[in-house]
């Protein structure tokens, strides 16, 4: 989860089921959504007055605020304790936080809608509601908004996603006035839900931006409601208390990314007409491919420390796809199974599990074959016949040596340079697939690789 601004409050804390121990503390979230709670006095004891390492929740308020902000602490540990010297001081390390709540001990949080916002979303929509308007021979400038209307989807989880605008007025009298304006998605339920049902899918729909955008853009802020939780405004009107979540959530990157219009795969206003069955494509996917799609942004978010790392992720994760999108096998089963008894009939009793379990996966079809029948479909992608071959020898030994350290292959496997562009090769094999997977058709597909430069780039190496 991207912070910008690191978020510090000074508060009081205890445990739900004690409430009469009472600490002072200061709650921190740093980028990546990295949460600690610093307690300056005392350590956080249970009902009996016992200690704990580990805390299923802390609830508290934050200092300086009317009313007072609720806060709720879960799945806390302590890293550090207050030393012999009589420094009260300790350190908690929490891994989620509600903000504007208080859940009981045991309650289980429940919501109707979540509300998320992602970095580049407002470049990949790219429609605004700020209207600028000059004329000059009169020295009159006019700023105004009229905030679009919602696309709204409907998936089949039976939830609602909306893409919703939001705006704020800034302005300093004598000095400057602006409009900023931010982009969100909402997910919407009739019935209420645990937060993971939510975060779920966020997730995965941060995950298809990170994939249009060909690079690792995070969540960069989230809040829930509940119909069953509500305030009044004011104004006489109830309206749905405002839940600020943080978390250390995934895909993250260290780096802010640089969001570039030709870079993207596409935008919303070039697929609006087909927006809600790509979407839902895309969220489908994750139950039949999972690892693929695991394994495909672990590589792209950069983590690895060596390049060969990089391969190999891209390797086992372009061998994970065709695994569960394709069924074919060296030979009919029943001739395989037959084959198989009679080796094992033959060998020596003390040698038959190890033989059964080296044939165990003996009828799946090889690597390199994988990769062929990958590259097929995009063929004319990937040069001539000679330049694809080339390719997939190359993909194929370099796996190979990585994996088996065969020595035969050192010097056929690829090093340097050549396994850069190797790699950005096997993104590209992924990218068209999962392109193929959402529903475009390949006329669709042809048109986004000559709009993106970076494909374009990736199919001319």
């Amino acid at each position: 989860m991207r912070i910008k601004e690191e978020f510090k409050r000074t508060g009081n804390f205890w445990i739900p089921s004690a409430p009469e121990e009472i600490v002072h503390g200061i709650l921190s979230i740093s980028d990546g959504g990295n949460i600690e709670l610093e307690v300056t006095t005392g350590q956080l004891k249970d009902r009996n007055g016992k200690f704990n390492m580990n805390l299923e929740r802390i609830v508290g308020y934050f200092h300086g605020s009317i009313p007072s902000t609720l806060v709720t602490l879960d799945d806390c540990s302590y890293k550090t304790l207050p030393t012999l010297g009589g420094i009260s001081k300790s350190l908690i390390l929490i891994r989620r936080v509600f903000i504007g709540v208080q859940y009981d001990e045991g309650e289980t949080p429940r919501f109707n809608a979540l509300t998320f916002s992602v970095e580049g979303i407002n470049e990949w929509v790219g429609i605004s509601g700020i209207k600028v308007e000059e004329q000059p021979e009169k020295w009159i400038s006019t700023i105004s908004y009229e905030s679009p209307e919602n696309v709204s989807l409907d998936l089949d989880n039976d939830m609602q996603l909306s893409i919703t605008w939001g705006h704020h007025l800034k302005y300093s009298i004598n000095k400057e006035a602006g409009i900023s304006e931010k982009i969100y998605f909402k997910l919407i339920s009739q019935k209420s839900r645990e937060l993971g049902e939510f975060t779920s899918v966020a997730h995965k729909i941060t995950e298809f931006l990170c994939f249009v955008m060909d690079q690792t853009v995070c969540l960069d802020s989230m809040h829930v409601t509940s119909d069953n939780l509500t305030r009044e405004d004011g104004n006489g009107n109830t309206v749905p208390v405002q839940i600020d979540i943080y978390y250390p959530s995934w895909p993250y990157s260290k780096d802010a990314p640089k969001i570039v219009w030709y870079n993207m795969l596409f935008k919303l206003t070039e697929i609006q007409n087909d927006i809600e069955g790509i979407i839902n494509n895309w969220i489908k996917g994750y139950k039949q491919i999972t690892p693929a799609f695991n394994l495909y942004f672990l590589a792209k978010m950069g983590s690895q420390t060596y390049l060969e790392e990089r391969f190999l992720t891209l390797a086992q994760g372009l061998e994970a796809y065709h695994r569960r999108t394709s069924d074919e096998k060296q030979m009919d089963e029943a001739e395989f199974e037959e084959l198989v008894e009679n080796l094992i009939k033959h060998c020596s009793g003390e040698r038959r599990e190890w033989l059964r379990g080296k044939l165990k996966y003996g009828n799946e079809v090889s690597f390199r074959k994988r990769i062929k029948q990958l590259i097929e479909p995009f063929k004319d992608l990937f040069g001539n016949k000679k330049k694809r071959k080339k390719l997939t020898n190359r993909i194929v030994d370099t796996r190979n040596y990585l994996t088996h350290y065969d020595l035969s292959l050192e010097s056929k496997a690829a090093k340097g340079e050549v396994l850069w562009s190797i790699c950005l090769k096997m993104e590209l094999l992924f990218q068209l697939h999962f392109l193929r997977l959402m529903g475009f058709r390949r006329e669709q597909i042809d048109s986004v690789v000559a709009n993106c430069a970076q494909l374009k780039r990736k199919c001319n190496l």
